[in-house]
């Protein structure tokens, strides 16, 4: 059955502007009055999307790949020299509250939420639940929702505000550890106008929640379910967890801040073993009492479980 068109609540229609290109001048704009960087600083440090993809070498360090200028498989170099500079402290230490919180990794952070966790991600989960992909359930009108929804780890907040704008009568929790994020995001969240946004510092502080999002997070940390478990915990019976994580471009080449094996609870697994990673990660959240749902047979990102 052909899906029914549906106007997703995107980037612009956040900002009431027309198209992702003004999206892009605003983060300019933010940048340039909430940190005080200037037009040149941005167009130096952010990154910009090959066209063609560079001819890039690996080598071994300490048994973990890193590229000698690139990351993902995106065709992409890092942000800045600084962010390459931030590859070899972070193949030293693995330290993520390091990496994260660091001044540098501000651009990674930028890039990857204008480029994919905000224009994809955020706005596949508000088409899922209006028209669902392949009617594996009933549709789910946004307005309808009173929810209180949690963007763990959201970086500039481009994914959150998306939620506060597609369910204007559910509460949306922001959380980040990077400082310099966190200023961009109070600047844009302004800019936005939206009244049911809430930040959130402290973990405890959340209530109980009806969604739980993780966009491009779970992925960072070696041991994933130790940092999940405690937010797993603040969702109610019957609630989300919409999750979407790219494990498998380590296939191809690492990115800065991802691992070659991951540890679910004593259950090794590799990246270059095909889907070895995500099984782990599958059998890992039905241990802790969460199904998988099938809602789309392809696993477009996110992908979704439920609490039993």
């Amino acid at each position: 059955m052909k899906r029914k068109t549906y106007d997703l609540v995107r980037m612009y229609n956040v900002f009431n502007v027309k198209s992702n290109k003004e999206v892009f001048a605003l983060l300019k704009q933010g940048c340039k009055e909430a940190l005080s960087i200037s037009q040149e600083e941005f167009d130096k440090n952010f990154f910009k999307i090959k066209k063609e993809k560079k001819e890039k070498t690996t080598s071994n360090v300490g048994g973990n790949y890193r590229s000698s200028g690139g990351a993902g498989n995106s065709g992409r170099d890092y942000a800045t020299p600084a962010a390459d500079a931030l590859v070899d402290k972070w193949y030293e230490t693995r330290d993520p509250d390091w990496l994260y919180s660091h001044p540098d990794y501000f651009w990674e952070g930028l890039a990857c939420s204008f480029e994919t966790s905000a224009p994809f991600v955020a706005t596949n989960l508000v088409k899922e639940f209006k028209y669902p992909r392949y009617d594996r359930h009933d549709p789910i009108d946004p307005l309808s929702l009173e929810w209180n929804i949690f963007d763990w780890g959201a970086g500039v907040g481009l994914t959150t505000l998306i939620f506060a704008k597609s369910y204007p009568n559910s509460t949306v929790y922001y959380n980040e550890i990077n400082e310099k994020q966190i200023t961009l995001f109070k600047w844009l969240l302004k800019k936005s106008g939206l009244s049911n946004v809430k930040i959130i510092h402290d973990l405890e502080d959340l209530p109980e929640l009806d969604m739980l999002v993780g966009i491009e997070i779970v992925e960072h940390f070696q041991e994933p379910m130790p940092f999940l478990r405690p937010l797993l915990n603040k969702v109610k019976k019957g609630g989300l967890f919409a999750h979407s994580s790219y494990w498998e471009s380590e296939m191809k080449m690492p990115t800065l801040g991802h691992f070659r094996t991951y540890n679910f609870d004593g259950d090794i697994r590799r990246v270059d073993k095909n889907r070895h990673i995500y099984n782990g990660f599958r059998k890992a959240m039905a241990r802790e009492g969460w199904d998988f749902l099938d809602w789309d047979p392809f696993q477009h990102k996110p992908r979704f479980y439920r609490k039993k």
